[in-house]
């Protein structure tokens, strides 16, 4: 479908992605001219602080669209600063429509744009989603935290909330600028910022099948990426008014383990297993004060043996903590919980193909609103959570985050 008129931005936030950076502005700019041949098409580069030649790269590559650079300093930025970097100059520029293509994607291709763009047609604010199959050994944030939160606390099963790739309307970004941010929206906690806040004003979402998602593995990662994303999604759960139906349907569109697989590296493995491990000897006493549920887990060859019976149980047990006012325990003590859930789920999907694995995640979140619904937990702005970011109880047992917490 293509459309005449308008102005169509896409936005690539990066930092350090010279070598993937130039094929995804020209699937974009391909997209863009496929989608919108007659329009005002843009495509915005976002970047902090890199230190390597993305910018020189992207400025490099001919485009047909627009090319635009935002740039902002290092220190305490992320994905974040980017995101919303492009989101001002999508309204800077008057954009009908916004897509945004993460700058690491090896699999991006130009029918992409047209997809999602179609997504996001109409007056009211829309928000449209990807979907696609991933690696079972990724996606680790999605599938085990954020996917069966979003079910238990807004009834809404969404298969790749935190995707990256995205696209929004003018009503979207207007509405957007109005939502509190909190310092984690800066960082990783973007992507679960403007979905849950979609859903907590009960905005249209649409899922867009867009095949398969090659990038970089965010795995090395998992000890401070996961704890920016839960930080603004307690922050946005936080402020809504209930817990909404815990009953989701799911969206029929899952197929999200792709065939191709391949394990984590083993050494970066070991070495976050030992992280968690000494964090989890130093808090026991107050994980398991926070967390009853997991009193009854026993000794795996990773740490602890967490597996789909108990995962949805913790999970209930982190929103009564954190609907009682321990947001930053709730936070920390959820991350090491969750790195055993991701390790022990690793153990149980061996041997299933794509289909049933996608059917133990579903029942995963599916279970996790049940749990959270038989706790009657409160919502409705009764606490509050911290009003800047930092990292907590982690601070000393990552060697990998900055004693700010605040970069990428």
């Amino acid at each position: 479908m293509t459309r005449n008129s308008g102005v169509t931005v896409v936005g690539i936030p990066a930092r350090d992605e010279e070598r993937t950076v130039r094929g995804v502005a020209e699937a974009a700019d391909a997209g863009l001219r496929l989608a919108f041949p007659h329009g005002d098409n843009a495509v915005v580069l976002a970047d902090n602080g890199s230190t390597d030649g993305t910018v020189a790269r992207f400025a490099g590559t001919p485009l047909r669209a627009r090319k635009v650079v935002a740039r902002s300093g290092r220190e305490g930025t992320g994905k974040g600063t980017n995101v919303l970097a492009v989101f001002d100059r999508a309204r800077e520029l008057g954009a009908d429509r916004l897509l945004l293509l993460d700058a690491d994607v090896r699999s991006a291709e130009p029918g992409w744009v047209g997809a999602l763009a179609e997504a996001v047609d109409g007056d009211e604010p829309v928000m449209a989603l990807p979907c696609y199959r991933r690696d079972r050994y990724e996606a680790n944030t999605t599938n085990h935290l954020v996917s069966p939160l979003l079910a238990a606390v807004y009834g809404a099963h969404v298969q790749q909330p935190i995707g990256g790739e995205f696209a929004f309307n003018r009503a979207f970004l207007e509405r957007a600028a109005t939502w509190e941010r909190p310092d984690s929206a800066q960082l990783y906690g973007i992507d679960v910022w403007l979905t849950a806040n979609a859903l907590r004003e009960g905005l249209r979402l649409v899922e867009v099948p867009l095949g398969r998602k090659l990038h970089n593995s965010p795995f090395p990662k998992i000890l401070r990426l996961p704890q920016q994303v839960l930080d603004s999604l307690f922050h946005v759960v936080l402020a809504t008014d209930r817990v909404r139906d815990a009953a989701p349907r799911g969206s029929g569109l899952r197929q999200a383990v792709d065939v191709a697989a391949v394990p984590q590296d083993p050494a970066v493995v070991a070495r976050v297993a030992d992280a968690v491990g000494r964090y989890l000897a130093a808090h026991r006493g107050d994980v398991l004060a926070l967390f009853p549920a997991a009193r009854g887990l026993v000794a795996a060859p990773w740490g602890l043996r967490v597996d789909a019976g108990v995962w949805p149980e913790l999970l209930a047990d982190a929103v009564v903590a954190l609907s009682e006012g321990w947001f930053t325990s709730a936070r920390d003590h959820l991350v090491a919980l969750y790195v055993n859930r991701v390790m022990t789920f690793w153990d149980e999907i061996e041997g299933l193909d794509g289909a049933a694995v996608d059917a133990v995640l579903d029942r995963q979140a599916v279970e996790t609103a049940r749990a959270v619904a038989g706790r009657g937990v409160e919502l409705g702005g009764r606490v509050t959570g911290p009003g800047a970011f930092h990292v907590g109880h982690w601070s000393g047992f990552n060697a990998d985050e900055p004693a700010r917490g605040l970069a990428v």
